[in-house]
């Protein structure tokens, strides 16, 4: 090897090396920025877009959504990943009750740690779970014992004056953990707060018109607090919790029934849901009848996800849906 090709290979290994150094010494950077912010963790996703409204372009805060888009929280078991990420946050939000039964382990693995734990569910003027009518009857009760002592229904976020008491639960939390930016944070409130008594108004104003009072799911009914809300009726295949994935012959057919006895246009399913059970309601029932979906806001699709859909943006496409229901 000539004495050219030996200083070409020095140069190399030292271009190498100066790049991994620097590459090194920013992650390292990077992860004392990282370090230096609050950890925000929020287990649903209703919480979690109140957050974001809330905290805003402030870039000292680090919001997680812990279920993620497109995952079925009923269904939900945190990995030891998400075991960490909880550890370290500043605040982590969580619903609690039979959805989110998980939250108990959890809870005792965070222990004593000084991070600030809101059940936003305690804020709430709560439900007891419902049956609903036409609803399918399931089998196995697992968890009989705890349904008998006070189970709630925790589809809480479903109600404008739910969301509009979890986003002043949380601004306050906030301000609490970060009182220098305690102005922002009551601002983007504020704001967020308009934005969702401006859809109430706008649904309000559809009930108040309506021509039928009763909704059809051909689906679980996960949205108890927005049928009691706005004064409706409800029937469904299965109730907001249910496990159950297929009705029985009778159940389709006692909803086929109620759709027709009260002339009613639309059979609802939920988001998530390809809405298979309510097509085939629809279908049966025929007469201009059709299957159409509506946001519970159980959760979050991942492109609506990516396209920074928000509860305001996902409750506005209930409108049309709700019209085309109702009157």
């Amino acid at each position: 090897m000539n004495f050219k090709k030996i200083i070409l290979i020095i140069i190399l290994l030292a271009i190498i090396v100066g790049a991994g150094f620097f590459m090194l010494k920013g992650r390292s950077k990077k992860q004392e920025a990282n370090n230096d912010k609050i950890k925000v963790v929020s287990s649903n996703f209703a919480s979690y877009d109140f957050l974001r409204a809330i905290i805003g372009d402030n870039d000292n805060v680090e919001l997680t959504f812990l279920l993620g888009p497109g995952k079925d929280a009923h269904s939900y078991d945190p990995t030891a990943q998400d075991l960490i990420t909880i550890q370290n946050a500043d605040i982590f939000v969580y619903i609690g009750g039979e959805m989110e039964k998980w939250s108990d382990k959890v809870l005792e693995a965070v222990g004593d740690k000084k991070s600030k734990i809101i059940c936003i569910a305690d804020d709430i003027d709560t439900i007891e779970e419902k049956e609903v009518d036409g609803a399918e009857e399931e089998e196995e009760h697992e968890h009989e014992e705890e349904h008998e002592e006070g189970a709630f229904d925790e589809h809480i976020w479903t109600s404008p004056k739910n969301a509009i008491k979890m986003v002043e639960v949380l601004e306050k939390t906030m301000e609490e953990i970060d009182n220098n930016n305690a102005e922002k944070y009551k601002k983007n409130s504020e704001k967020y707060i308009a934005e969702i008594k401006n859809i109430d108004k706008q649904i309000q104003n559809i009930v108040d018109n309506k021509k039928r009072y009763r909704l059809v799911f051909g689906d679980k009914m996960p949205m108890q607090y927005f049928i009691d809300y706005y004064n409706l009726k409800v029937s469904a295949a299965f109730n907001g919790c249910s496990t159950e994935t297929e009705p029985s012959a009778s159940t389709i057919a006692y909803l086929e029934k109620k759709v027709k006895e009260e002339n009613i246009p639309v059979v609802l399913y939920v988001e998530l849901n390809p809405g298979r059970v309510a097509k085939t309601i629809a279908t049966e029932v025929g007469n201009g009848c059709e299957a159409m979906q509506i946001q519970a806001l159980h959760n979050i699709t991942l492109d609506d996800f990516k396209n920074g859909e928000t509860w305001v943006s996902l409750m506005t496409r209930n409108l049309e849906v709700l019209k085309k229901a109702l009157q």
